[in-house]
């Protein structure tokens, strides 16, 4: 345990013995079985909450105003999503019935980082990196694309003019601009840099590591998509990961590669060997998997490139157009890519021994890449990642633990950001004086209800979520009226 994780073990053990005696609280959670991943705290107890904040954690009663019955229940960290492209309120609830209280745009990002401060108060906490991609598209074209405009037409302008922003190489002047805005935007709140090399093949390999020692330089962790693969058979994969841990290497920049079953299918192992041993000789490098064995982009971006059913392992068949339900063929294919090209299409290519031997790995967190939900359709993953987890890969399947899990989509992602933003190192915790970000739930019931075909049900078995004290799920409810989310920022804004 390190020296910060003992001093907070410590000052949570106190508390056991001496809370009771503590003034009365805004909430008291009652007799509810308590998992700090931090400490290894796992055991019945009280939880008092005043000012946001947990403020004891005891054996014995407490007193207060807002009483929650958490006997059977566990009183866990809210959960952290490192890799959410959805901010609407629509979106927000169903994360918020998944146990979600803080969801972040960390892999594409976003320009200007400052409209984000537009939101105001949300159901839950949000943030994003700064995106290459959307600098580069500023730079190209003057167009602004933030994570507050998920606007379609604004979209369809984008990717119209990708041939001015996404296969171009940026060289000399255009490059030093970029690092500049980069650095500029982190230090107004960006929480790293995101970098999708797959969807930017204008992005030369010197392009890349430029951006890498930028993050080296700011201490900033860099969120990747990898560059496309020549292959998905065999060991096609892994030179496109190898890439992002060489630069890694040569600049000490922080990395954080996304959404590791979708990039490395049959993969898998090499590619988590390659991880693994990069880590243990020192390198800082996380990464996430979402628990589907199913992908989703806009279906008229670079990924669907000529020869991408080679690079994808995948065909025509494999794609799911979410509105309607359908399978494409190729008519269907160039039809949408030409009319529709903002519009997210579902992509069955990853196998199944890919996403369970990713989510069994202890280095693996999850995340859901949650794509927004356009009239109640998208992908499932942007309702049900984590109560699938905790329902099919946990007390199912029993491919991992409850405590394993709960710090996977806690603890993990936290210190994947408490650089960058200090104030993540009061989440994903349940110790005294960290934020009172929680999820209640019931781990004999917990599950996803969302599919392929019923996208938008919600998760259940999850009835409390509260964010800095306040319930924004209550009973299994949303509470309408509560909006305690806040902006996440980086510790220079």
């Amino acid at each position: 345990m390190s020296r910060r994780g003992f001093g907070l073990g410590a000052a949570s053990l106190l508390a056991f013995g001496t809370a009771a005696r503590a003034a009365d609280f805004d909430l008291v959670i009652e007799g509810g079985r308590v998992i700090d991943p931090e400490t290894r705290v796992d055991r019945p107890a009280n939880v008092g909450v005043r000012g946001g904040r947990i403020a004891a954690i005891s054996a014995g009663a407490l007193s207060g105003g807002r009483r929650i019955d958490a006997k059977g229940l566990v009183v866990a960290p809210g959960f952290i999503d490192l890799h959410s492209h959805a901010v609407s309120d629509f979106d927000m609830r169903l994360k918020a019935r998944d146990g979600v209280t803080t969801a972040l745009e960390l892999e594409a990002g976003g320009y200007p980082i400052g409209a984000l401060g537009q939101l105001g108060p949300g159901r839950i906490n949000y943030g994003a990196s700064v995106g290459h991609r959307a600098v580069r598209v500023f730079i190209a074209t003057g167009l602004q694309t933030t994570v507050t405009r998920p606007d379609p037409d604004l979209v369809t302008s984008v990717l119209r003019r990708e041939a001015e922003w996404a296969y171009p190489r940026f060289e000399g002047e255009r490059l030093k601009r970029m690092q500049a805005l980069i650095r500029e935007q982190v230090a107004a709140g960006g929480l790293g840099i995101g970098l999708m090399p797959e969807y930017v093949p204008g992005a030369g390999r010197d392009e890349v590591l430029a951006v890498f020692r930028t993050a080296a330089e700011l201490r900033a962790p860099i969120f990747v998509h990898v560059r496309r693969s020549a292959s998905a058979k065999d060991d096609g994969p892994m030179a496109a990961m190898q890439e992002m841990i060489a630069d890694a290497a040569a600049t000490g920049a922080p990395l954080h590669i996304c959404h590791i079953g979708s990039k490395s299918l049959g993969a898998i192992e090499p590619i988590l060997e390659m991880i693994h041993g990069a880590r243990d000789r020192g390198l800082d490098i996380t990464t996430e998997v979402y628990p589907y064995t199913a992908g989703s982009t806009l279906i008229g971006s670079a990924l669907f490139d000529e020869g991408w059913q080679e690079r994808q392992g995948a065909d025509y068949g494999d794609l799911e157009w979410p509105l309607t339900g359908e399978r494409l063929t190729k008519e269907a294919f160039d039809r949408y890519r030409r009319e529709q090209p903002a519009g997210w299409v579902i992509l069955h290519n990853i196998p199944k021994t890919t996403v369970d031997r990713a989510i069994a790995d202890p280095l693996v967190m999850i995340a859901s890449d949650g794509v927004p939900f356009v009239n109640g359709r998208a992908h499932p993953r942007g309702a049900g990642t984590f109560g699938r987890v905790l329902g099919h890969y946990v007390r199912e399947r029993k491919l991992l633990t409850l405590t394993e899990a709960v710090r996977k989509m806690t603890l993990a992602p936290a210190q994947r950001l408490e650089t960058i933003s200090p104030a993540m190192k009061r989440k994903g915790r349940v110790q005294v004086g960290c934020d009172a970000d929680l999820a209640v739930f019931d781990p004999a019931t917990v599950i996803d209800n969302a599919t392929f075909s019923e996208p938008a049900k919600p998760t259940t078995g999850i009835p409390y979520v509260l964010v800095a004290g306040v319930p924004v799920v209550d009973g299994s409810q949303i509470a309408e009226a509560a909006l305690p989310g806040r902006w996440v920022r980086s510790g220079a804004a």
